[in-house]
């Protein structure tokens, strides 16, 4: 472990290295293809200037002057796109996941939980250009109510005066969201409402059990998180549906008493599935403009678990054994209990909630991309193209599931005049492909370079940092 201890801080040491020999300058990206994320089809054959961490020119390159003294790359036959955003994390390290979600392509992430202090700081270091990693927005601690279902860093809050301090709390430390959670009770989660409305911060996460989809959404939860209690809310007995949830559990230690109570309610749930009030939902959440983080990787992850174990990941050399071990559906406490009855619902049920995201994009729904990283087989940065696949897979194109990860995110945290599409002025978070995402969502994994607040990370950059978070694991 000291080896190990000594081999990461060295790391850590290399990546604050690289960042400042990264430096930016002026680079000019010739004769690239560009997929600006606003909607139109990609425009062949230009040239894009950076200067410092800017976009300050973008023209033909027939008809543009490259400025003297700039860095020029030949970009010829590839395919430039924004900076991809993760907008539902959980990391509590960054020896390992900084370098994989930048040779990933992702320059952004929303970290949904954790201890804000730790996280502030790192949020610090990269934004001064100290350290190379994603630029991290966080909650900080996650809020619920006695006898918490949330795990982690968790602010239990009993009341609603307790809530209203915690918000100004959180606000004043500098967290950039609130995270809500399932055990807090109406008065507190409304509470909570009014305060982030007054102290001008998002709140976010999960649909508590005691309020349902459209309350939360009529309230101003801004994104709600793994598709929430919408099918519930799509149901002809959403009340007595919620009234099972509430029921609590026989004692008497048969672990299995659980997921085979979450089959059968699970079932019903399904079974009732209307059009018409899942018409007036979405109607709801479009009007309001309630995001949606349906974070299917991991709906995916969870629900074929046994093949994933049995076939093995090639990205587990990313993977440190010790979380592996916990990854297995022998040894995860949350697995093992499965019952042959929960495993049928889950594997009806994702297909479900994939076919979901599908209406609700047709719908209007805003829906952006996250991967909930922590859980049994998601990767930092690998598992957000493994979601951009999903997103295609429920019905999107692959424009559409790109923007999910690139322009959404900006209007969402309303900084669009600033990133998320390729146009002069905008920051230089962009990932340069060797072959073109529109015609297979698979292409965002050919990534030839990445440019990260105007630093170009080229291919063999990109690979020594894979390397090293390889090599760091392979010594634990």
């Amino acid at each position: 472990m000291k080896e190990l201890s000594v081999l990461l801080l060295l790391l850590i040491v290399s990546v604050d290295l690289r960042a400042q020999d990264l430096q930016a300058g002026v680079l000019a990206l010739t004769h690239v293809t560009v997929i600006d994320m606003t909607g139109i089809p990609p425009k062949r054959d230009l040239t894009v200037v950076i200067t410092g961490n800017r976009i300050t020119a973008i023209a033909r390159s027939n008809q543009i002057r490259i400025p003297p003294g700039a860095q020029v790359i030949d970009a010829a036959g590839k395919f430039l796109i924004p900076g991809l955003w993760d907008m539902h994390v959980h990391f509590t390290e960054i020896e390992r996941s900084f370098p994989l979600f930048i040779a990933n392509g992702v320059t952004g992430v929303r970290n949904m939980g954790g201890d804000l202090e730790e996280l502030l700081r790192w949020r610090a270091r990269v934004a001064s250009g100290k350290l190379m990693g994603p630029r991290v927005l966080t909650c900080g601690p996650i809020l619920d109510g006695p006898k918490p279902a949330a795990h982690g860093p968790t602010i239990v809050v009993a009341n609603a005066t307790e809530g209203r301090q915690t918000l100004d709390m959180l606000k004043q430390r500098g967290a950039d969201c609130v995270k809500v959670y399932d055990r807090l009770t109406r008065d507190v989660y409304f509470a909570i409402i009014d305060q982030a409305k007054r102290d001008g911060i998002p709140v976010v996460g999960h649909v508590p059990e005691a309020i349902t989809t459209m309350e939360a959404s009529d309230a101003g939860q801004k994104s709600i998180e793994h598709l929430g209690t919408i099918l519930q809310g799509c149901s002809t007995i959403e009340d007595e549906l919620r009234r099972l949830e509430a029921a609590p559990m026989p004692s008497g230690g048969d672990f299995s008493e659980f997921p085979r109570r979450i089959a059968a309610r699970g079932e019903r749930m399904l079974d009732t599935y209307n059009e018409q009030k899942a018409k007036q939902l979405f109607a709801r959440l479009i009007k309001n403009q309630t995001w949606q983080v349906p974070t299917l990787v991991t709906k995916q992850a969870l629900t074929f678990i046994d093949d994933f174990d049995r076939n093995g990941d090639e990205r587990l050399k990313y993977i440190p054994q010790s979380e592996q071990k916990w990854w297995s559906p022998k040894q995860n406490f949350l697995l093992r209990y499965r019952t042959p009855g929960y495993i049928v619902y889950s594997k009806r049920l994702f297909q479900k909630e994939l076919d979901l995201v599908g209406v609700m994009h047709r719908a209007g729904v805003p829906l952006m991309t996250g991967t909930d990283l922590s859980i049994p087989y998601t990767f930092a940065g690998f598992s957000l193209h493994d979601e951009l696949g999903l997103f295609v897979q429920a019905g999107l194109t692959p424009m559409e599931a790109l923007q999910a990860a690139t322009r959404n995110p900006a209007v969402f945290l309303g900084e669009l005049s600033s990133q998320g599409t390729i146009e002069r002025g905008k920051i230089a978070d962009l990932v340069l492909l060797d072959a073109n995402p529109l015609e297979n969502i698979r292409n965002t994994q050919r990534i030839n370079a990445v440019f990260r607040n105007g630093r170009y990370l080229r291919k063999q950059t990109l690979q020594k940092m894979l390397a090293d978070v390889e090599a760091a694991v392979k010594r634990n």
